[in-house]
């Protein structure tokens, strides 16, 4: 009976005092939410206003135009052969010696069509003729000039003359890539057997009337008919002459691929051996690379040639130099460099070359800014989209700046800064302000030591 009287009692101890915690607890969540007006408005009022500072820095500040550039070949020769004779009825790719990427270089043998070589040599002037003996003109001199660049001189021939030191060295050229001389055929022997009967056909005459001359000097007119007789032979022994000197090697515009600039580069092959030839066979490269931009109308407005240019690679990482060589008119065309036919008529394009680019008449239109780089670029950036950052001024010494956002205007209309030490203390400095360039101007004090890099300047609150 006691036991039990004592564990009631403990209970409820217990019970009072957890009851008094509970109390307790609540008053105090209580008192944290209960305030007073005056301590709300102490939280919700705004933070003591502070000044929000920059440092004058030492930058160089170089306005930009950033763009987007194209790298494209200045120039692709898109090669159409054509038969060397009329004897060829069907052109078929009987060799090739040359596969995309490979280098060109002066008097290269490229392919084999119909059985007829294909090479290249050095030269301004398109084949656009057979070249044989007796021929004058640029054609033959840069003839000249490739085959005396390999080593084969024309000995005494005149510059742009095709004669039998000429057709030595375009025989010597054949021999070195193991290919059949070509000569002037049947046509040009017919015409020195032609020549050389008249010949024959004159001396008989001279000799009959001399013979008669000699016999009988009172023939009427006999001295008069010797002499014509004589000045026929001379005639007929000239043409003989010519028809001896233009027949031997040649050089037909079926075999012969001339570039201005080498050595050039293979970027398409459209057949291989065995199959039919329509169109280019090869496109080669040649001048190197170029770099065009395509600006928008209102950058175009403040960009002029001569103002220096950054060309970076974000694929390879490759960056180069350069400079505004000038500006076309607003298109839509992709940029892209000339393409030029050689050989037979234009065709379509061979397998793996772009084909020349057609304005689009849904694209924005742009402004074409051709840029110089200053070095090649690498053969790896043909065919690339790069940035291209083109520098207003080209100076590249740092000048002290600040934001554009600390400099204002005071009541006498001068342009300023404001500095702030480490106390709090304010100075109004009197600057002039020059280049700006990504929110940071150039400023220069009137007082030579009131303002020094690393000085705060406020520009906000």
């Amino acid at each position: 009976m006691t036991r039990s009287t004592g564990g009631r009692r403990q209970r409820a101890l217990v019970a009072v005092a957890t009851g008094a915690a509970v109390v307790s607890l609540g008053g105090m969540a209580a008192a944290t939410l209960v305030t007073s007006p005056a301590e709300r408005a102490a939280r919700t009022a705004p933070p003591p206003r502070s000044l929000l500072t920059a440092p004058v820095v030492s930058r160089v500040l170089n306005p930009a135009v950033i763009a987007r550039a194209a790298v494209h070949p200045l120039t692709r020769y898109d090669v159409v052969p054509v038969p060397a004779s009329a004897e060829v009825t069907q052109l078929f790719l009987s060799g090739l010696y040359v596969k995309t990427g490979d280098p060109v270089g002066n008097g290269q043998l490229l392919a084999e069509v119909s059985g007829q070589p294909l090479y290249v040599l050095k030269g301004p002037v398109p084949a656009y003729r057979d070249l044989k003996p007796g021929c004058t003109g640029p054609d033959v001199a840069e003839l000249q000039d490739a085959l005396a660049e390999l080593g084969y001189q024309a000995g005494s021939d005149q510059k742009g003359f095709f004669g039998p030191g000429t057709g030595q060295a375009v025989t010597a050229f054949y021999q070195g890539i193991g290919q059949p001389v070509p000569l002037t055929g049947a046509a040009t022997q017919q015409a020195v057997d032609a020549a050389q009967r008249a010949v024959d056909a004159a001396q008989l005459t001279v000799d009959t009337l001399a013979a008669q001359r000699q016999s009988d000097r009172s023939t009427p007119g006999i001295d008069q008919q010797l002499a014509s007789a004589r000045r026929q032979l001379s005639t007929e022994r000239a043409a003989l002459t010519k028809a001896v000197a233009a027949n031997g090697p040649m050089v037909p515009a079926a075999h012969v691929v001339f570039l201005p600039t080498l050595p050039a580069s293979v970027t398409a092959v459209a057949s291989s051996v065995g199959m039919p030839v329509a169109g280019p066979l090869l496109s080669l490269t040649s001048g190197g690379l170029a770099v065009t931009g395509q600006l928008t109308p209102a950058q175009a407005a403040v960009v002029e040639p001569g103002m220096a240019v950054e060309i970076m690679s974000e694929e390879t990482g490759a960056r180069l130099t350069g400079t505004v060589a000038e500006l076309g008119p607003p298109t839509t065309t992709p940029p892209a460099g000339r393409v030029v036919t050689l050989g037979g008529a234009a065709a379509p394009a061979a397998s793996g070359a772009a084909a020349p680019p057609v304005p689009n008449a849904d694209a924005p239109r742009y402004v074409p800014v051709t840029v110089t780089p200053s070095a090649d670029p690498p053969g790896a950036l043909s065919g690339s989209n790069v940035r291209i950052t083109i520098l207003k001024y080209g100076f590249s010494r740092p000048v002290p700046a600040v934001p554009v956002a600390a400099i204002s205007t005071d009541a006498a209309g001068r342009t300023t800064v404001t500095t702030v030490n480490a106390d709090g203390d304010r100075r109004t400095v009197v600057v002039t302000t020059g280049v700006t360039a990504d929110g940071m101007v150039a400023v220069t004090p009137v007082d030579e030591d009131g303002l020094r890099v690393g000085d705060q300047v406020v520009v906000g609150r």
